[in-house]
């Protein structure tokens, strides 16, 4: 096993703790969860790619405070070891009006459909991604077919939902999105990481709510 694989197994394993830890606590309503579980539980082999990683990313990854909650510190190390190896991706590439969003987001599919490319692997019963938010970006306003869960991992941002304000959200914070509900994220002086899980549809797009 290459360096890069025990890299890649090492996030995968962090991942399913942190989601783990969530499904156990009795204090979360979190619809579904557990197909998150069962996706890593059962997902398959590692997937073969040359990675793409901007150096942006790994800086980004540098600068953000490591969280002081154990399952969260274990993820963000992980990923930044692993980071270099893995396939990062812009999700608005045919959105050149959104240049300077574009230029501090960033993607990367952890456990994905057979439908979706730059997976580091396939995932079961439910989609599960890693994003990367620059300081101060806004992620405008979007919403998609697929039922979602998100974590934020580390750094502090605000978070809308629907109609209501912006709030911040700390790290070990978990939000809920169904169907077609409109999101958005403001970064402050800090970068974000945040985990992503689809339950359904895991093969839709995701329309910005312009």
């Amino acid at each position: 096993m290459t360096n890069a694989q025990e890299s890649q197994k090492h996030l995968l394993a962090a991942t399913a703790a942190l989601i783990g830890a969530a499904e156990m606590d009795p204090t979360l309503d979190l619809p579904d969860i557990g197909l998150a579980t069962a996706s890593l539980a059962n997902r398959g082999p590692l997937l073969s790619g040359e990675p793409v990683c901007p150096p942006l990313v790994s800086e980004l990854l540098d600068a953000v405070e490591l969280p002081e909650i154990h399952h969260l510190q274990s993820m963000l190390l992980a990923l930044r070891d692993a980071a270099p190896t893995l396939r990062w991706i812009d999700p608005y590439a045919d959105r050149p009006d959104q240049a300077e969003f574009r230029a501090g987001y960033f993607a990367t599919v952890l456990a994905g459909d057979p439908t979706r490319d730059a997976s580091l692997t396939v995932g079961t019963e439910a989609s599960i991604f890693i994003t990367v938010q620059a300081p101060r970006i806004l992620y405008p306003p979007h919403s998609h077919l697929a039922p979602e869960l998100y974590c934020a991992v580390a750094g502090n941002a605000e978070w809308k939902k629907g109609d209501g304000p912006f709030e911040l959200m700390p790290p070990d914070s978990w939000m809920v999105h169904s169907p077609w509900t409109s999101h958005a994220m403001q970064t402050r002086a800090e970068p974000l990481v945040a985990l992503a899980i689809w339950t359904a549809d895991r093969d839709c797009i995701i329309s910005l709510d312009d």
